[in-house]
């Protein structure tokens, strides 16, 4: 960014990136003190009570891998079951992950990356609603990330000049193969939490070292060209990185081979037969567009379920990013043309050299000729090779500065000597190589500056975040199922993240860049603000209230027995499972699938049982069902239940619930 001295030394001190930090933190954080939890973190709730192995074995029937579930049962241990200390934990994924912007991108890619990079892991509105979830995505996504500037970093000290910032940071420290060893160890060690944290997770972590298996094959393949020699710049054969990275791939997959055979086969028929998630055209793909921006409360908003005002403010601030993304789209087609003009200059001025050699190709032959007979390289030859074989080996610098003029020249006599050789003048060794060189100079231009300083690893962010997106819904298509699921995608937003901050930091025009962000921090302040509503109303207590207090008055009735509490609704009984551990709780388990044995994370308050048979089975008496909707009509599983012969509808009271959207049935029922 193109900054006037003043705010260029406000904007890169560390005091304000701390600064950011900070504020950043505190604003996460304003969501993390309310009690409330729904489904999915109440499975969190619910397992951590259990020991280490009974996690393993009851998380083998989930979708999820085991290592949050852990962590949370170690904060168990301590603080015992604590909804607050858990939520604490899951937003400080979150803060360490915008931290990584301070601590390694800051030093790596420079200031304006790193404080880009903080800005949006802090403020991207989907980052907001996850990381005050007591579930796995905070931490996994700070996992991946971190994977990542690993990978970067080996990449870099491969390079046969290193970047300056990475070969700073790695000076004096203990090797493997030219890198530091505590960098091979980072990124091996937090791609293996990477998988045991979530399956998106995985996918994250294997293209991560698909992008460092590329890296390193293709540098071996370059070298073992020219020869079995060492490198000269770090003394280590070329196939040295290679050979860690094989090795502790095969160390990372030894270490997961556990939970592989116990679990993923087990939860593979689970996602394949009745896992929930579907496809929905075109609500899908767009939700996979949109979701780290539009969240379901601003998505609620624009459509008045808030009321006027919010619904102005979201709708407002929706055609500012409209605009804001018109100009980042009109930037980089200027960019684009910018660039293109660039290589037809190149190429008009290399066509122009080469028809002047063409003139005087009859001499050039002649020249080769002479050449060739006396086994001398020619300085074309020279300039051909090198450009044949030297590009894809500059350093990121060197690579995005190659002088278009020497370029031009050499491929200038390439090419006349290739036109003298196509004239019936034999040119020898020197004219087919200077021939290749102009066939091949323009795809080599291009990756070098695909390997150059901004791009390479821009480039590599895109690749894993989309690679991640191709292999799920690949895996979605194959399953009839899906799971490429955008709050599952949402793991793999950091490298994203990082790709965004790069390419602001180089854009030059600052009203645009000060436009994303203001954007960006105007839809995070709405979608916080509306987070807080929903999530401190004191309505979200009322369910489970009434339900504690239906209880207690059918038990009274009952001579003080606690009454038989049923539902075939997983989403509300989990949640009173948790909340309400003392009422004994029963739970009609109709998919199919291993989905019993996840469930007894709820053990010993809930029990399943696979029919409503089972569960009335000489039962008779009055009894209580919970039932849960997206309106305030009767659930299904109460209205079904209550036309059964010999079952009676007694009373039913539905609640509204803010935090889940979601509308709670209590009916109060009799079995004759």
């Amino acid at each position: 960014m193109k900054l006037s001295r003043g705010a260029h030394e406000r904007l890169s001190s560390s005091a304000f990136h701390i600064l950011l930090l900070v504020a950043g933190a505190a604003f996460l954080l304003t969501d993390a003190f309310h009690g409330n939890v729904w489904f999915d973190e109440s499975y969190s709730v619910g397992i951590a009570n259990h020991s280490f192995a009974d996690i393993w074995y009851y998380s083998s029937g989930d979708v999820h891998p085991v290592l949050i579930y852990w962590a949370l049962h170690v904060l168990n241990l301590v603080f015992g079951q604590n909804i607050t200390i858990y939520r604490l934990f899951t937003v400080a994924g979150a803060i360490a992950m915008a931290v990584l912007g301070y601590t390694h991108i800051r030093r790596d890619a420079g200031w304006a990356t790193g404080v880009l990079f903080s800005f949006f892991a802090l403020f991207t509105p989907y980052i907001s609603l996850m990381a005050v979830e007591i579930r796995m995505y905070s931490w996994a996504t700070f996992a991946v990330m971190l994977c990542f500037i690993y990978a970067m970093r080996i990449i870099g000290t491969q390079l046969a000049t290193p970047p300056t910032r990475i070969a700073q940071a790695a000076r004096g420290l203990k090797c493997w193969a030219g890198t530091p060893r505590r960098w091979w160890i980072a990124c091996f060690a937090s791609s293996l939490a990477c998988a045991y944290l979530h399956y998106f997770g995985a996918m994250s972590a294997f293209m991560i070292n698909v992008v460092l298996l590329f890296a390193l094959g293709a540098r071996a393949w370059r070298h073992r060209k020219r020869g079995p020699h060492p490198l000269p710049e770090q003394a280590v054969s070329a196939g040295a990185p290679l050979r860690v990275l094989i090795i502790g791939c095969v160390v990372q997959v030894a270490l997961y081979l556990p939970w592989i055979v116990t679990a993923v086969t087990s939860q593979m028929g689970v996602v394949g037969g009745t896992y929930w998630a579907k496809i929905v055209f075109p609500t899908t793909y767009i939700e996979l567009a949109t979701y780290a921006f539009l969240t379901s409360p601003l998505s609620f908003a624009a459509r008045g379920s808030y009321g006027v005002v919010p619904q102005v403010i979201v709708q407002g601030i929706g055609y500012a990013a409209v605009a804001v993304l018109a100009f980042l789209i009109a930037w980089a087609a200027r960019w684009a043309t910018w660039r293109i003009g660039l290589h037809r200059a190149a190429r008009k001025q290399q066509i122009a050299e080469a028809k002047a050699q063409r003139a005087g190709g009859a001499a050039g032959a002649e020249s080769a000729a002479g050449v060739s007979a006396g086994s001398a390289a020619t300085p074309s030859e020279n300039q051909a090779a090198a450009i044949a074989a030297g590009l894809g080996e500059r350093s990121i610098s060197d690579a995005s500065t190659v002088p278009t003029r020497g370029a031009s020249a050499s491929a200038g006599s390439a090419v006349g000597a290739s036109a003298g050789f196509a004239e019936g003048a034999s040119a020898g060794p020197a004219a087919n190589t200077a021939a290749r060189a102009v066939k091949h100079l323009r795809l080599k231009r291009f990756y070098a500056w695909l390997v150059s300083d901004p791009i390479a690893p821009v480039v590599a962010a895109l690749t894993v975040y989309f690679g991640v997106f191709a292999i799920s819904w690949t895996a979605s298509m194959v399953m009839n199922s899906m799971i490429l699921y955008y709050r599952y995608l949402f793991v793999a937003i950091g490298p994203l993240l990082f790709a965004i901050a790069a390419v602001l930091s180089h854009v030059r025009t600052k009203p645009l860049v000060a436009g994303v962000v203001v954007v960006t921090l105007a839809t995070s302040v709405v979608n916080q603000a509306l987070l807080v509503r929903d999530d401190y109303d004191p309505a979200n207590n009322v369910p489970v209230q009434q339900f504690r207090e239906t209880v207690d008055r059918v038990a009274d009735q009952n001579g003080g027995q606690s009454p038989l509490v049923v539902s075939t609704d997983i989403g509300y009984m989990g949640v009173t499972s948790v909340m309400c551990p003392d009422i004994p709780q029963t739970y009609m388990d109709w998919q199919k699938g291993n989905w019993d044995r996840a469930y007894m994370a709820y053990s010993p308050t809930l029990v399943s049982k696979m029919s409503w048979e089972i569960i009335f089975n000489n039962f008779h008496g009055t009894f209580i069902c919970l039932g849960q909707a997206q309106n305030d009509s009767l659930p299904r599983d109460i209205s079904d239940l209550s036309q059964k012969d010999g079952f009676n509808l007694v009373e039913y009271h539905t609640y509204y619930r803010p935090y889940e959207r979601t509308w709670m049935t209590i009916a109060v029922m009799t079995k004759s």
